[in-house]
């Protein structure tokens, strides 16, 4: 009965490890931006650092029209649109970044478009 319960204490500890390495034991930053779904385009809006940056105003743009968003909390704004021509202008950002008057191109294919903003 002993060597039962060792094996199967030992099976329990290796299941756990296992569990927290698959799944992250919550000492990561939680940054790391979600991979694309496909089929949309989006503009991941990060700090100096690499965090994501919520609240900054964007623009989407072809040549015959804009669309406009947000960025959410995880430094994302994301655009259905028709695959093509599009550049991507920073209307707005939070207190504490400096304005961004580059004009950004997005791929041709559905992609991602990453705008780094500075310190103001």
């Amino acid at each position: 009965m002993k060597r039962f319960a060792r094996a199967f204490a030992a099976l329990f500890v290796v299941s756990l490890a296992f569990v927290l390495v698959a799944c992250g034991s919550g000492s990561g930053s939680g940054d790391a931006v979600p991979a694309n779904p496909g089929k949309v385009y989006r503009v991941i809006a990060l700090d100096e650092s690499g965090a994501p940056v919520e609240g900054v105003a964007l623009q989407f743009c072809s040549d015959a029209m804009c669309y406009t968003g947000e960025t959410d909390a995880q430094g994302i704004a994301t655009f259905k649109a028709d695959e093509g021509s599009y550049v991507v202008h920073v209307k707005r950002v939070p207190e504490g970044f400096a304005e961004d008057a580059t004009e950004y191109e997005a791929p041709q294919t559905f992609g991602d478009v990453t705008i780094t903003l500075k310190a103001a």
